[in-house]
């Protein structure tokens, strides 16, 4: 979240789309209007052919948390990549394109640590709000600042969690799969470290998506603490392909699959 908080950007877009003509109403996504996603796939991961809703969340291979990190190239992220390091745990990095130019260094530590990058737009804005041509601009431009150094991003986070049906169409057609959250750190909010590691730590469970912002000390500060509950839970911190690869694997096959003719 960069500058203003999540909730007024949304108030005032939300104000707007009650207004009186000519401008007209528009549904936000639950993860916008509720704060975080259900471990749904319209609403977590928009547009996948992966059904959670087949997910054994019981199974061990679901016993996986992917942690994500957005708002970056940042130069805390250097702390919180030492951090992951030393607790063994991986993220996902969601990078704002505008930002990438201007620490290019940190960008490629996050990718030379193992851990994974995606896209956070170029000027993370509310993008339902946009053009056809100016969403496609702002999921264009990361890209071709991270293909500029060896990157290829996989997963899309959309600023505010603001997406439609349009917004994960384009963003795949880029080749990049949309993601929301389940646990919300708020720490856009200015919550102390506490605080922060408290609401992630409530929410820790097999499949859950923590967001945090490497924009914010406090997270930075929470982090290990949050590593450290989550081990004792018996969770990894996985990056988002690692997470989706895990789902996979927890998916209960399908009836149709568990009767189909065996070839003999």
């Amino acid at each position: 979240m960069m500058g203003i908080s999540r909730r007024a950007v949304l108030g005032a877009s939300l104000a707007l789309s009650l207004a009186p003509f000519p401008v007209a109403a528009r549904q936000r996504s639950h993860a916008a209007t509720h704060g975080a996603a259900p471990f749904a796939t319209e609403h977590l991961i928009p547009g996948s052919p992966l059904d959670l809703g087949q997910v054994d969340l019981t199974s061990p291979e679901a016993r996986v948390v992917a942690l994500t990190i957005d708002d970056g190239p940042d130069p805390n992220d250097l702390r919180i990549l030492e951090i992951l390091r030393q607790h063994e745990a991986k993220a996902t990095f969601f990078c704002i394109g505008g930002k990438i130019a201007r620490h290019p260094d940190i960008v490629l530590a996050m990718a030379a640590s193992g851990n994974e990058i995606g896209s956070h737009s170029q000027t993370h804005p509310l993008m339902t709000d946009l053009t056809a041509g100016q969403r496609d601009w702002n999921l264009a431009k990361p890209n071709a600042a991270l293909a500029g150094m060896g990157i290829h991003p996989a997963w899309f986070r959309p600023p505010y969690g603001d997406f439609d049906a349009a917004v994960t169409a384009q963003a795949q057609a880029h080749g990049l799969r949309t993601v929301l959250w389940t646990a919300d750190s708020q720490d856009w909010k200015g919550l102390g470290p506490d605080a922060i590691a408290s609401r992630v730590q409530e929410r820790l469970a097999p499949g859950a998506v923590v967001l945090m912002h490497s924009t914010k000390a406090a997270s930075v500060e929470a982090l290990p603490g949050i590593l450290e509950n989550g081990k004792r839970q018996g969770v990894r911190f996985v990056t988002m392909t690692e997470w989706a690869s895990a789902m996979e694997r927890a998916a209960t096959p399908s009836l149709a699959m568990l009767h189909a003719p065996t070839g003999r």
